[in-house]
């Protein structure tokens, strides 16, 4: 099981998937989660490995899928008693499984570190291909002539302005730095993808030109006001070097705080919420709250399925089954 759980990882990470880690870390028996055991679970709520059966399996998806969305790691106690403790980092649950054993689960984000695409061959598109090397990220490099005496530090480099060779775009971060070389079309190439974070590196004057030339060119406006242009922080930059750092500093800002960004403020819905949503109503296509525990419960494999006032309800455990069989008008108007 380890060494198929470890082939998973690597392959969601070769991918730069978001997925969480979860493993039991403290067990009261009986529970058919041990300790040690462990499970990743995708954005989609997909669980591969094992943690447990029931509503600690939705349980963990439900908490997971949060952890991914937050960054941010959190411990899960589930037992018989339950509890009312929630934190940032903890969280309490009734086992409504009938084994009424006790568990305690870590679960981790993993997100992989962001993919930087750098249009141009500029000084400050080298020197920030040099910064964000050091920094971690795959970075990329599209610009006419470019090679690898020009840019030593990169992943891969392209004389061609072309995102086909990318098949995902999770994490992703483009940066137009032409100056002058083919502005336009770099630019509306870039907001064409998918991608959430576009940055052109101009004046205010050329950032407002440029915003006109898209909107003539059927970029929509919504997301021609994604484009950041000025991009960077204002530290007041002077030099390339200066520059650049500005630019990184803010692409990290993002990336660590993207669910706390300015965009999410917007009355527009931005490329990364809009990809949030669609993956919600995969989600929600594929999993079921259960009304009772108010957990996730996959429509494919549920413990028990019933049929109420022509809906129906999919439950993790006997338990759950057993209590809304007792009353199901206290838990029907629960369902989400």
């Amino acid at each position: 099981m380890f060494n198929e759980l470890a082939l998973q990882i690597e392959k969601h990470l070769a991918k730069g998937s978001n997925f969480a880690i979860a493993q039991v870390v403290d067990r009261i028996a009986p529970s058919s989660g041990k300790v040690g055991d462990k499970a990743l679970i995708l954005e989609t709520g997909e669980l591969i490995g094992w943690i447990g059966g029931g509503c600690v399996r939705g349980i963990v998806i439900k908490e997971a899928i949060d952890v991914i969305r937050t960054k941010r790691y959190r411990r899960v106690r589930i037992s018989p008693e339950g509890g009312s403790r929630e934190t940032a980092t903890y969280k309490e649950y009734v086992m409504s499984c009938q084994s009424k054993g006790t568990l305690e689960v870590m679960i981790e984000p993993v997100i992989p570190q962001p993919e930087l695409i750098v249009i141009g061959k500029s000084n400050i598109a080298r020197k920030l291909v040099q910064m964000a090397a050091a920094a971690d990220f795959r970075v990329s490099v599209m610009a006419t002539e470019a090679d690898v005496q020009m840019f030593p530090d990169a992943h891969s480099i392209s004389d061609i302005v072309d995102f086909s060779a990318f098949k995902g775009l999770t994490n992703t971060y483009i940066i137009v730095t032409t100056q002058g070389e083919n502005d336009e079309r770099s630019v509306k190439e870039a907001l064409e993808t998918s991608v959430g974070y576009v940055g052109f590196v101009a004046s205010a004057k050329k950032a407002e030109d440029i915003k006109i030339y898209l909107k003539k060119e059927g970029i929509s406006e919504a997301r021609v006001a994604e484009l950041r242009s000025p991009v960077g922080l204002d530290i007041n930059a002077k030099l390339p070097s200066e520059v650049a750092i500005s630019i990184l500093a803010e692409v990290i800002d993002h990336f660590r705080n993207e669910n706390k960004s300015e965009a999410s403020c917007c009355g527009s819905k931005t490329s990364e919420q809009t990809s949030a949503v669609e993956e919600q109503d995969k989600f929600s296509e594929e999993y079921y709250i259960n009304p009772v525990c108010q957990v996730p419960v996959s429509k494919k494999n549920p413990k028990h399925v019933v049929e109420y006032q022509g809906e129906k309800v999919y439950f993790c455990c006997d338990g759950c089954k057993v209590s809304f069989d007792k009353n199901p008008s206290q838990y029907i108007g629960k369902t989400v």
